[in-house]
């Protein structure tokens, strides 16, 4: 969380003609904000050069795997209660063993990470087709 603060405290991204100012507040949520809402809360904070400003809430359920390579604790009545709270929080899978996977876009290179965030509406469709074993 320290580093995530240090990496988007107001940054000041340029490209082209363009620029704007982006900064983000993050917390480990705690008790019952953690059961409703997830591990991670981002406050994002975006100005535009025209001077207009993005507010934002992003809700993150961060899951790691264990030594199965797999993640266990992935909870499906979990993640529709934090989505029934807030509809568009995200799940964020961590693997201690960096993997290659491969893009669907805009090509078919591949990159490698130790991490993998969807929406959870989708990783709750991918989840209920899978056993726990094989996810």
């Amino acid at each position: 969380m320290k580093q995530l603060r240090e990496l988007f405290s107001r940054k000041t991204i340029h490209f082209q003609h363009w620029s704007k100012i982006v900064d983000w507040h993050s917390f480990k949520n705690r008790g019952k904000q953690e059961t409703n809402f997830g591990d991670i809360t981002l406050l994002v904070t975006v100005q535009f050069t025209s001077g207009e400003v993005f507010r934002g809430v992003v809700n993150i359920e961060a899951k790691r795997s264990f030594n199965s390579e797999n993640f266990e604790s992935v909870d499906l009545p979990q993640l529709n209660r934090i989505v029934s709270n807030a509809p568009y929080s995200h799940l964020l899978l961590y693997n201690h063993k960096r993997q290659e996977l491969q893009q669907k876009f805009p090509d078919e290179s591949t990159w490698k990470s130790h991490f993998w965030i969807s929406p959870i509406n989708t990783a709750k469709q991918m989840f209920s087709q899978i056993g726990n074993n094989d996810n």
